[in-house]
């Protein structure tokens, strides 16, 4: 918020204590009366009790009088007068002492007049939830507040299954698409990706939102659902009864071989069942032969303690620390060991992290690091160590994460980067792309740290990789192609009308090339049907990209999503990268073992 327009708010709060004491006993203002003051007074004890550092009470209240303004149209506060600015800015220069009960009433009457600036009034529970979090945002980026609609969508994130046909799907200019249908699911092998779903239970999918497609497809195990399907290469519509079944979500959708003794395995998430699906994918690559493992943790944005703690179980020997917590009182610190021995011979490990890789990832890269387990490539990590207690509120069925302590990988680095009040800027900064000399720049700064093999790693939040490696940056055409999916448009249409493919996908993989007829039809697909203005140049040098996209499709229409990211992995540099540094994780593999 502009710096005046917080000041013209905080004025508003602040010019009402003047009249506090006179209007006490006819307020009606009390915590007991007023629903949203018994959230607001529900959160700012919570805060109190709990938060990781003791808080300054004011702090609270000019948080939750920013939100509400955030809460406000732009430019509708409604006091412009400069004199009134001025006085506002004396007051909040010399920080007024309010006991508990004032600091109630003062926001009590800032909900009621600032709903009042309206034309329109505003909902006083709705300034109440806007105060609520500007509160948590005022403590730091992660503590929040969620409704009630929104605390069961978390939850239900971090499931390992739902109920319902089993799709990944995207309303693709206005249709209702099928990307992918779920292996294992009601719909897999009924339904195709690019299959266009024209109705549902007879009712028209034209104009459906992301919310509804969810609400029809969803629902109780062995009810039925009737769909109909336009499908590329099939003359008229097709209608396809599916009867709703338990479909698991897996957080390690990709476990394969990359060849001789390799193997690669990525985790999406850290939800309820990780570490038992990476225990199940490392049983089945060890059946393969697995000497080497690439472990990819880009993107992956964290999620339960528990399951980082079991992932991390599976790399590391018993008793060896996997990551320690420190809330505010003395004696706080939690130990997070391993407590399992390791099965079979260490693995020569090197796992790949980005800017998305954040918390739980961080706390499995940082306890790899430490011990010299393996080595981490790509870039450093966001930076996400405070953890986040979940509080149900009993004012209204929200849910609270409050910050209640802070995360420290073996060594005692803290993985929480150094943060602003400002959020946005706390976000872009931890998903800014680094340039080339970025890790040599911020371990200028930070803290070092020397593992048991006297490998230096470095503090200062996020994991800093051993070995950088730099993302490759996409250009606008591959964006403009991925963006408007004329990739998976084509590629569905063209697996739908063509019949000569290898009979299985390995063949596929190694032997089979997009032709220049693809590609020649899929320039005039671009022009004709996407009517898209592309140069001959522009074409020509994008060429390889193009043919690694359709390639990618023609798996996912004739094989499945696994399929369509194997092929994909063939032109990931990160991923190329990271099979060139085996050598040097065998050399800290032997070193570990040799101690």
């Amino acid at each position: 918020m502009p710096p005046h327009k917080r000041l013209i708010i905080l004025g508003c709060a602040v010019l009402t204590i003047f009249g506090l004491a006179e209007s006490h006993h006819r307020s009606g203002l009390d915590a007991e009366v007023r629903p949203e003051l018994q959230l607001i007074a529900e959160v700012r004890d919570k805060i109190h009790r709990y938060y990781v550092e003791p808080v300054d009470s004011l702090r609270i209240l000019e948080g939750a009088v920013d939100g509400m303004a955030e809460a406000l149209a732009q430019g509708e506060a409604g006091i412009q007068d400069s004199s009134a600015l001025a006085e506002a800015d004396s007051l909040l220069g010399n920080r007024p002492s309010l006991g508990n009960r004032a600091q109630l009433e003062l926001l009590a009457r800032t909900l009621d007049r600032l709903s009042l600036i309206r034309q329109v009034p505003y909902p006083a529970d709705s300034l109440a939830r806007a105060a609520v979090s500007g509160m948590l945002i005022a403590l730091d980026p992660h503590s929040s507040y969620l409704d009630p609609q929104e605390s069961e969508e978390m939850m239900e994130r971090f499931q390992a299954h739902f109920e319902g046909i089993g799709i990944y799907f995207d309303i693709h200019q206005g249709k209702l698409v099928v990307i992918s249908p779920i292996e294992g699911s009601p719909s897999y092998g009924r339904l195709r990706a690019g299959d266009h779903i024209t109705a549902i239970d007879g009712a028209s999918t034209e104009g459906i939102t992301n919310d509804q497609v969810m609400q029809k497809l969803r629902g109780p195990r062995g009810t039925r659902v009737q769909v109909r399907v336009a499908r590329p290469g099939v003359e008229g519509p097709l209608d396809i009864t599916l009867t709703r079944d338990r479909i698991p979500v897996y957080s390690v959708p990709y476990a394969f071989m990359l060849g001789e003794g390799t193997g690669y395995i990525r985790i999406t998430r850290f939800a309820e069942q990780t570490g038992e699906e990476l225990g199940q994918a490392l049983s089945q690559l060890s059946e393969q032969g697995l000497e080497r493992l690439v472990l990819d943790l880009r993107g992956n944005g964290g999620g339960f303690l528990s399951q980082a703690v079991e992932v991390a179980d599976h790399f590391l020997d018993r008793g060896q620390l996997i990551v320690y917590t420190e809330g505010r009182e003395p004696g706080s610190r939690i130990d997070y060991k391993d407590e399992n021995p390791l099965e079979g011979d260490p693995l020569s490990l090197v796992v790949l992290i980005d800017h998305g890789s954040a918390s739980a990832s961080e706390i499995v890269a940082g306890a790899i690091q430490d011990l010299d387990l393996g080595l981490i490539a790509g870039q450093t990590s966001f930076g996400k160590g405070l953890v986040q207690e979940q509080f149900p509120l009993s004012s209204n069925g929200g849910l609270m994460l409050l910050t209640v302590a802070r995360y420290f990988t073996p060594l005692g680095r803290l993985i929480q980067r150094p943060y602003t009040y400002d959020l946005l800027a706390y976000i872009e900064a931890g998903l800014d792309t680094v340039d080339d000399n970025a890790v040599d720049s911020l371990r200028a700064d930070a803290p070092v740290f020397h593992t048991a093999a006297g490998r230096a790693v470095y503090g200062g939040g996020g994991i800093t990789p051993d070995v950088a490696i730099k993302p490759e940056p996409m250009a606008n055409f591959a964006e403009e192609l991925l963006a408007n999916g004329a990739t998976f448009d084509f590629g569905s249409r063209w697996v739908g009308r063509h019949r000569d493919w290898p009979a299985r996908f390995e063949d596929f993989l190694a032997n089979y090339r997009i032709s220049g007829q693809v590609l020649a039809e899929f320039l005039t697909f671009l022009r004709q049907e996407k009517k898209l203005q592309v140069e001959d140049s522009t074409f020509a040098a994008h060429r390889q990209f193009v043919a690694g996209e359709l390639k990618a499709e023609f798996a996912r229409g004739l094989w499945g999503d696994e399929q369509r990211y194997r092929v994909l992995l063939e032109s990931d540099e990160e991923v190329s990268q990271a099979l060139r540094l085996f050598g040097q994780a065998d050399a800290l593999r032997l070193a570990h073992t040799s101690r």
